[in-house]
């Protein structure tokens, strides 16, 4: 799966810089979410994993960890719907079952989260971001569904 993403990611010229050695996610990660196996394989040995311009990418170890971006953190869709909604526990508890994989600030903000206790992975807009839609059965699927041109990032 990761070969054939890698493929159609420089086909699209997308940057993905993969490295020898598997990054560990964060505490704040692994203790927040039950992490899909299929998925850390996919990601643990990638260092970026972005646009030429730098508006869409996949999070990294590293993203979750902060260390690239600082400024832009990887839950900051969840930070901002706490904040104009007065920290409504619903808000909460969408994000604490929901785990961000994928950022796109090019015009209307978006993202793609893997549903921790579904396996499946959903889509959500500006400004209503926890208002999701599936879009893949698994993450396979929705990795399939990008190297097949069916999800167009």
């Amino acid at each position: 799966m990761l070969k054939e993403f890698t493929k159609w990611a420089e086909n699209n010229g997308w940057d993905v810089v993969i490295v020898d050695d598997k990054a560990e996610l964060p505490d704040h990660i692994t203790k927040r979410y039950k992490i899909p196996e299929i998925w850390y394989e996919f990601i643990a040995r990638m260092r970026v994993c972005q646009n030429k311009d730098y508006t869409k990418w996949f999070f990294t170890p590293w993203e979750y960890q902060n260390s690239l971006n600082p400024g832009f953190h990887w839950n900051e869709f969840e930070l901002e719907s706490l904040e104009y909604c007065d920290n409504d526990p619903m808000i909460i508890k969408f994000w604490d079952r929901h785990l961000p994989i994928y950022r796109s600030v090019e015009g209307e903000y978006s993202y793609y989260a893997i549903d921790t206790e579904s396996g499946k992975v959903v889509c959500g807009y500006e400004p209503e971001y926890e208002d999701a839609a599936i879009v893949a059965d698994c993450f396979e699927k929705f990795i399939n569904k990008i190297v097949s041109g069916e999800i167009i990032l």
